[in-house]
């Protein structure tokens, strides 16, 4: 329904709906306007880069809005630490972000959402890949490894925590550099959340409340180490099976008028005997 006002209305819509949550920061956060304003920018920022140009590789861009919402998480948990308002900014930015970054604001598209070039995919379906998909993926990799390895430093800087990272980087990367059958991965990606939940309790217990955000930090790269190409002719390409032949849809001949006539030609054969069984004979 969103969309189709948004479609209906251009950008007015869209630009109304930033004002609004615009003015709700303001409400809720003019007592710490400067601290919550660096909070909120940032999250704008990373949400317009994310749409803009990281949407390009599906996959870095699923695991980049993942990794927004484990900062919204963060500064849940480190809101009384910091001693200003950070989850709140966070959030409202993300949202007000997402619609910037997620439209078209101008031209004949204007109000319509915001979408990249299509992949370019081989004769056998596959996708290719290329510098720019690598640059993309490399990128992100490096930022969620950063974020994640800052995490520790602050919140806890110990080896426990550090072989919590190293071992979830390299678990993202074998799911994905070696991908077992579909219902073994989709059973092992049920593990993360559960390792999160467990490494949350295990994290407030020992007052490392870094652990499970390393764990999901370091996943996220992983996977997105693990499942490209990194040397070689097929660089920056997706590996298999995300990368297999799409499904190609078969176009409906017309169908000519011969065809039609021999179709309904057995029909009027069928109610001409009918007739003739229901009317008497002389």
């Amino acid at each position: 329904m969103l969309k189709k006002i948004g479609h209906w209305n251009g950008p007015a819509f869209e630009a109304a709906v930033i004002a609004v949550l615009v003015a709700v920061f303001l409400w809720f956060f003019h007592d710490w306007l400067l601290e919550a304003l660096f909070f909120f920018a940032l999250s704008v920022v990373c949400a317009v880069l994310v749409y803009r140009v990281v949407s390009p590789s599906e996959r870095a861009f699923t695991v980049m809005l993942w990794a927004l919402f484990l900062n919204f998480i963060t500064l849940v948990s480190i809101e009384d630490g910091l001693g200003v308002p950070a989850a709140g900014p966070w959030f409202l930015g993300f949202i007000v972000g997402s619609i910037a970054g997620g439209y078209v604001w101008s031209g004949p598209r204007a109000g319509a959402e915001f979408k990249q070039p299509k992949r370019v995919r081989r004769v056998d379906g596959s996708f290719t890949g290329g510098r720019r998909l690598a640059m993309i993926n490399a990128v992100c990799a490096l930022v969620l490894l950063g974020i994640g390895t800052a995490q520790l430093v602050l919140l806890s800087p110990t080896m426990f925590a550090v072989a919590v990272l190293a071992a979830a980087v390299l678990a993202g990367w074998v799911l994905y550099r070696f991908p077992p059958p579909l219902p073994v991965r989709e059973g092992l990606l049920l593990v993360i959340p559960v390792l999160w939940f467990a490494l949350a309790f295990v994290g407030g217990a020992t007052d490392q409340m870094a652990l499970p955000q390393a764990w999901a930090y370091g996943v996220l790269a992983g996977i997105l180490i693990g499942g490209r190409h990194w040397t070689g002719p097929r660089f920056g390409e997706p590996r298999p099976p995300f990368n297999g032949p799409g499904r190609r849809r078969r176009k409906r001949r017309p169908r000519s008028k011969q065809q039609n006539r021999l179709q309904q030609r057995p029909a009027s054969v069928a109610a001409s005997k009918t007739s003739a069984t229901e009317t008497p004979g002389k």
